[in-house]
Formats: structure tokens, C-alpha cells, sequence
């Protein structure tokens, strides 16, 4: 195979998550080069994401590239892909995933007060924390996760919200900071949290065999539920949603999700995982 165009976004994280798929494509033997895109959000620093776009912001421009053939695969955060991409292209590989959860983000020392401002512009976070301490207020951030580290030191807000996956890949220096995890159930993921999902045109048939190969497994089938569940729901970007998907032995898996604060969570065999999303959608969806 020749050499692939890699197209991602410019910040360290997405250029992060670039350099492992384009390591796993080297360990089977395939060049690649990376191939830079600034999108919408990206330039964009300062209005909260819901009011330029929401889902799919860091998306689309990226898919041009795809679709005009300038690139041949798309690297994203699985967890920004909007509910329907663009004609012609799919998700088709994944490799293994990060940490799924979202943290609390404190300076050494600092105890969080009633009033406390706690830095995200996501409004599931802002439901899901909420739920969990009642008695903290929110303010929107904007910026990658170093310069959101900079505006939590600089006592900007008392704490912030990040994800482990993230702070995992990025390898941070996290000593001066308390990182503090919420478990799953306590505040439910975005969909496809932590995974990096691999993206190429349907009809390049060899290509989607190859990032098959270099897909994790365990990975696809919690990408695969996640992302069938939210795709059913067609939400836009102003509505918070959660969903996360556990997966364990005999085939047995759970799903649980949050839409604008309402949960449900369905558990049962994989082999009726479309039976159990959808009778969770509409446990959800009931009387909305």
C-alpha cells in the first residue's frame, strides 16, 4: 500500500492520538504523513461550542479533506463524531481505548467550597456534576487542555473538568494538581469517550480491511453500542447526552445514558444489544 495522507486536527492531543494510529500502521508496515487541519472550533476560541456548531465542528472539515481525496483516512476523537458523517465515509477502525471518565481537576491543597466555579462548557457535565454536588456553580472554558490547566492555576475558576483520556495520552505533569475521577455511574461519558475512531471512504475496501486489523477488539464493540445508541437518538447539539457501555465476560453487557437529564440503563446478552438500546431510547424519550 502507499503512503497514506493522515488528516487531523493541529492541537497536541489530536496530533497525539495521529501519532499512535500512524505507529500501529507502521508496526504493519504502512507509511503515512500527517496532514494538518484547522477546523471551525479550532479558530474559534472564545464562544462556547453549542453556539458555533456543537458535534461535528471538529468534524467536517476534516471529511472535505476525505472526500476531495486531499487525505486518505481521518483521525477524531470518537466522542466529537456528529450522529450522521458525511456520504460516503465510515468509522472502521478504533484502537484501544483510553480511560472513559471525566475528573475534577484541583489544585493541590484546595478544597472545593458551596459557590465554587467550576470551568466546562459541556451542559452534560454541568447536569452530571450537578446531580453529584449540588452546591458548585459553572462557568464556560475554551482552549486545549494545557491552557485550561493554566486558567485553573492562575485561580481563574476553583477547579475544572477534563477527561482521563486526555490527561492519559497526553502524558501531563499532573503533581501540582489533584485529579479527582468520577465513576462512570456517577457521571455518564459523552458516547465513545476515550476512543479514537478511524475514518475512510466506504469504497476504499482495502483500506477499511486495514484499519480493521489494527482495531482493538474490545474497543470497536463499546464504540459499536455507544455510537449505534446515539446515532438513534438524531439529538442536536444543544441537548446533553450521556451513554457508556460496559462489556463483560459471556457476552453480557451493560448500557446506561442520560438525555437532558433523565437516565436509564438496560442490562442483558450482547446478541440482543439492539433490543436493549432500544427499549433504553425509549425509556428516555418517554413523554418528551
Amino acid at each position: 500500500m502507499e503512503k497514506l495522507i493522515v488528516a487531523t486536527r493541529g492541537s497536541r492531543l489530536a496530533l497525539v492520538q495521529t501519532e499512535i494510529v500512524c505507529r500501529m500502521l507502521a508496526d504493519v508496515g504502512v507509511e503515512t504523513e500527517i496532514r494538518t487541519i484547522t477546523t471551525a472550533g479550532d479558530r474559534d476560541r472564545i464562544h462556547a461550542l453549542v453556539k458555533i456548531g456543537g458535534r461535528g465542528i471538529f468534524v467536517r472539515e476534516i471529511e472535505r479533506e476525505l472526500l476531495c481525496g486531499e487525505a486518505d483516512i481521518a483521525v477524531h476523537s470518537a466522542k466529537d463524531l456528529p450522529y450522521q458523517l458525511a456520504e460516503g465515509l465510515l468509522i472502521a477502525g478504533t484502537p484501544r481505548a483510553a480511560d472513559p471518565r471525566d475528573a475534577l481537576v484541583l489544585l493541590q491543597g484546595k478544597e472545593l467550597c458551596p459557590g465554587d466555579v467550576v470551568g466546562t462548557g459541556s451542559s452534560r457535565r454541568i447536569q452530571e456534576i450537578h446531580r453529584q454536588l449540588p452546591e458548585l456553580t459553572f462557568r464556560d472554558i475554551r482552549g486545549n487542555v494545557t491552557t485550561r490547566l493554566h486558567k485553573l492555576e492562575r485561580g481563574e475558576y476553583a477547579a475544572i473538568v477534563l477527561a482521563m483520556a486526555g490527561i492519559e495520552r497526553l502524558g501531563l505533569d499532573m503533581d501540582r494538581f489533584q485529579v479527582l475521577p468520577f465513576a462512570v455511574d456517577q457521571v455518564i461519558p459523552a458516547g465513545c469517550q476515550g476512543i479514537i475512531g478511524i475514518e475512510c471512504r466506504k469504497g476504499d475496501k482495502d483500506l477499511v480491511r486495514l484499519l480493521q486489523q489494527i482495531s482493538d477488539p474490545e474497543t470497536w464493540r463499546r464504540f459499536r453500542w455507544e455510537r449505534k445508541l446515539f446515532c438513534s437518538m438524531k439529538v442536536d447539539c444543544s441537548c446533553p447526552v450521556g451513554i457508556h457501555c460496559r462489556l463483560g465476560d459471556k457476552e453480557q453487557m451493560e448500557i446506561m445514558a442520560m438525555v437532558d437529564g433523565k437516565r436509564a440503563q438496560r442490562m442483558g446478552k450482547e446478541k440482543d444489544g439492539t433490543a436493549l438500546c432500544q427499549s433504553l431510547k425509549e425509556e428516555l424519550y418517554d413523554g418528551r
